[in-house]
């Protein structure tokens, strides 16, 4: 439990740093995050939504969660852009979601590697008389 606690915590770092060293991936990373903003801001300030609702929405339509609530009635802008917001942002959040997965199997490669290596020095010292 703790080495699957203390790996998804090496993770978010090995995503943090790359979001800092890569250009390409801390600008799809931007460009979600401002196409989040813009969908809560949107669905808050434009829909009368609550702010956490927008939010939740925002997020939940780009992730394809189906966040549909039929109690919300979305005036004929407000479908529309929904329906641009969705072919728009639904890719980027795919792609942003692609490119911390290879991170994390980066990430998790490396770590199996040095795993293995320390077990090979280990043996190597056994066999040795050390």
């Amino acid at each position: 439990m703790l080495i699957e606690l203390a790996l998804t915590g090496k993770f978010i770092v090995d995503i943090a740093k790359r979001l800092k060293n890569d250009k390409t991936f801390r600008t799809l990373g931007f460009l979600l995050f401002v196409l989040i903003l813009v969908g809560t801001m949107f669905f808050w300030l434009v829909e009368g939504l609550p702010f956490l609702k927008s939010l939740a929405y925002s997020v939940g339509t780009l992730s394809m969660n189906s966040p549909y609530d039929h109690e919300i009635n979305f005036s004929t802008i407000g479908v529309v852009f929904n329906i641009i917001y969705i072919f728009i942002g639904v890719g980027v959040y795919l792609i942003f979601v692609l490119e911390a997965g290879r991170t994390i199997i980066a990430a998790h490669e490396e770590f199996e590697k040095k795993q293995a290596e320390k077990k090979a020095l280990k043996k190597a010292k056994k066999e040795a008389g050390f």
